[in-house]
């Protein structure tokens, strides 16, 4: 069908033959409804991949004829869960698709609730074409629909104050203000009032904190995302520019973050703990985050917004390293872990299992900082060889212990090339190693990119790891696979 040559299709009109008329039944849409079922089943499957884009979309069934009967009248979908967690079957107008995670892991509870919110919006933005009944039906087809879903998943007062706020940042990381990249954020108030000017009312012609607001020219720089935000009330209107460390310390006095956090952000996850708050940040990569209920819950880089569920996957790290009761090396590498990420440094932390074993197969001997030290060069004492050099480096933090080492300190020798490998007990065995890489995971890394990847599946044999990009991602190995990534 030629839609640039078509006519227009009404499916409340009656619909006529040459041979004898037909009366359109008013409950029931009429016309080529096959092709708009086929193209919201497509729009199904490119919103779950948009979210989820290493899952595995299999199509089990299809069937044409759709009974339209009460079809409309309510959500139209269902999601049969695998025992073992590993699969949802959605069926939805007829098809049936299979999803599985990319991961060999149990989908978490985060993500089955994310898909059921997409399903949900893709069905009910479907619904809309026909049924005038539905609420808010236009107005959702003003806004991109992954917005809306984030908006549908965090619950918030206003269902459109994300979607507006989220459109005004997007177009603002595609401008400059005198030839530097723009940063900004807003506070979406879950509150009537701002909590920290209780009874004051929002002044009278407060513009709408949408997409309007960046063809101002100042309203690039009133505001950095990172100490200062816009605060926009319950009816997504301006109100006025907070610095978000008082604003959160005056609203939260006894609420620290709730979850781990980037070190830059912990303010911001902070105001959002209590109140229904929502911290929206435009960062100097040009990513967009999102926080809220205490923590950073959502992140759009590289064209596509990720769930990010860090408690749940924080857990699963723990677990892996688990070896003292108070799990502090766990969490200090995974602290470290996300610092390095919002500062985008590449590294890798490692955590071996049996060092006796794995330090001979993961380590050289000239990284090793369990070796005996010599004290000069006899021949050159005023030039120390390359292996006697890197000796000097280890110097400074030998014999330390990870979960005692400052924070700063941990990530500065983390940001070396190679690798930081500690003990169970956090004992920092060496930093700044290339790591020595099998035969076997050789053979598996025709496969992989990067060499910090191939480095990462070599050493999961060995212990869990933590792998960060500079592209802001963070992965976790075990065994030789990826469990996840965010």
């Amino acid at each position: 069908m030629n839609l640039a040559t078509s006519k227009s299709i009404r499916f409340d009109a009656p619909v006529t033959t040459p041979e004898q008329p037909v009366q359109a039944r008013p409950d029931r849409p009429v016309g080529p409804i096959s092709k708009v079922v086929g193209l919201y089943q497509m729009i199904m499957r490119r919103t779950l991949e948009h979210f989820f884009p290493d899952s595995v979309l299999e199509i089990q069934g299809d069937r044409s004829i759709i009974d339209w009967d009460g079809l409309l009248a309510e959500p139209s979908y269902r999601l049969v869960d695998d025992p073992d967690r590993l699969a949802i079957d959605i069926e939805w107008l007829g098809s049936r698709l299979t999803f599985q995670p990319g991961s060999p892991v149990p989908l978490l509870a985060s993500e089955r609730r994310m898909i059921d919110v997409i399903v949900r919006a893709v069905d009910y933005r479907f619904r809309g074409l026909f049924d005038q009944e539905l609420d808010n039906r236009v107005e959702r087809f003003h806004f991109v629909t992954e917005d809306l879903i984030i908006a549908d998943y965090l619950a918030g007062a206003s269902p459109y104050r994300i979607p507006a706020a989220l459109e005004a940042l997007r177009l603002a990381a595609l401008s400059t203000y005198e030839n530097r990249r723009v940063t900004t954020g807003a506070l979406l108030l879950g509150t009537e009032h701002d909590p920290t000017l209780p009874g004051r009312e929002n002044l009278v012609g407060a513009p709408q904190f949408n997409a309007r607001l960046t063809a101002i020219k100042g309203f690039h720089r009133l505001c950095d995302g990172s100490r200062t935000v816009f605060v926009v009330d319950r009816q997504g209107e301006l109100v006025r520019v907070a610095d978000i460390g008082q604003w959160a310390e005056q609203t939260q006095p006894e609420s620290p973050p709730a979850h781990l956090c980037p070190r830059l952000y912990q303010s911001h996850a902070r105001a959002t703990v209590s109140g229904g708050h929502v911290c929206l940040v435009l960062t100097p990569a040009q990513d967009i985050k999102i926080f809220a209920h205490g923590e950073l819950m959502f992140s759009f880089s590289d064209g596509r917004w990720r769930l990010l569920d860090i408690p749940a996957k924080f857990a699963l790290w723990r677990e892996a390293v688990k070896h003292s009761s108070d799990g502090g090396l766990a969490r200090r590498l995974f602290q470290a872990a996300l610092n390095l990420s919002a500062a985008r440094v590449g590294a890798l932390l490692v955590v071996v299992r049996d060092p006796e074993k794995s330090i001979a197969q993961l380590i050289a001997p000239i990284d090793r900082m369990t070796e005996e030290v010599a004290v000069d060069d006899p021949q050159d004492p005023e030039n120390l060889s390359p292996r006697l050099a890197k000796r000097a480096l280890h110097h400074a933090v030998r014999g330390m212990n990870l979960t005692v080492l400052e924070p700063t300190v941990l990530e500065s020798i983390a940001s070396l090339d190679g690798a930081v490998v500690a003990d169970p007990d956090g004992n920092l065995l060496t930093f700044g190693a290339i790591l020595r890489i099998s035969a076997e995971t050789l053979e598996l890394g025709r496969s992989v990119q990067g060499a910090r990847t191939l480095a990462a599946l070599a050493a999961s044999q060995h212990g869990p790891v933590l792998k960060i990009s500079e592209d802001g991602y963070v992965t976790m190995f075990l065994k030789g696979r990826r469990v996840w990534e965010f």
